[in-house]
């Protein structure tokens, strides 16, 4: 026996009452067409608007697109199901040294005819902060909830902003001045959504995933949380 959850959006979310489900397969061996087939049975409507609604429904798992007779792997156990109006690539991952060229990310966001739109943000560690000489960056994460955080904030942008694809990379360990900390790229039909939905994004990434920052500057180590700043040497007045 296997368990599947999905996770459902927009219409989808509407139509079976609920922002995810738990589907039960007797076989290992599940093909995404084994699990559209699952999911027609549970709904009590085989009208071919909505044959026609599943037919163009984009199945997600680990940031890339299935294919409809493609196996889905064992190692995944969450399905997202993106309605046909969301678009939606996602490629999300965690770095710690590696290059990312950004004219081989611009060639990866251009993934539809209807393109007409491409912005990138790039964040970069300062070389100066509150009038100090920064010496390094160090950047803590929880690899039991980043993906599924980043994830979660790529397929709101998706469905919020109409986009055709979100990568959300994050460097963490040490960086140093000039050093990148992230990159955010998202594709949609114009300016009009891509603008405001890398904004939205790089702030949800900021304030929202599980990584947590501490600047090392000429005064001393500072743990940085959201807009505040602490001291290390001031943590022991915190401590039981």
């Amino acid at each position: 026996m296997r368990l599947l959850k999905i996770k459902l959006y927009s219409i989808l979310r509407e139509i079976f009452g609920s922002n995810e489900i738990i589907v039960e397969f007797k076989h290992e061996n599940i093909t995404v067409n084994d699990v559209l087939e699952t999911l027609t049975k549970k709904i009590n409507n085989n009208s071919t608007q909505l044959n026609q609604l599943f037919n163009s429904i984009q199945f997600v798992a680990n940031g890339k697109p299935l294919a409809k007779d493609e196996i889905i792997p064992n190692s995944v156990d969450i399905i997202y199901l993106l309605p046909p109006s969301s678009g939606g690539i996602i490629d999300i991952k965690i770095l710690t040294s590696e290059h990312i060229d950004l004219n081989d990310l611009i060639k990866k966001l251009y993934i539809d005819e209807n393109v007409g739109a491409i912005a990138i943000f790039v964040g970069i560690v300062r070389k100066i902060n509150k009038n100090e000489k920064v010496k390094k960056l160090l950047y803590e994460h929880s690899e039991e909830l980043i993906e599924e955080k980043l994830k979660e904030i790529a397929i709101r942008g998706i469905n919020k902003f109409k986009l055709f694809s979100v990568s959300i990379y994050h460097y963490v360990g040490e960086r140093k001045p000039g050093d990148l900390t992230m990159i955010v790229a998202v594709s949609g039909e114009s300016r009009k959504n891509v603008f405001p939905a890398i904004e939205e994004i790089v702030n949800e990434v900021k304030h929202e995933a599980p990584i947590w920052k501490q600047e090392y500057r000429e005064s001393g180590k500072y743990f940085i949380l959201g807009e505040n700043q602490i001291k290390a040497d001031e943590t022991s007045k915190f401590k039981f």
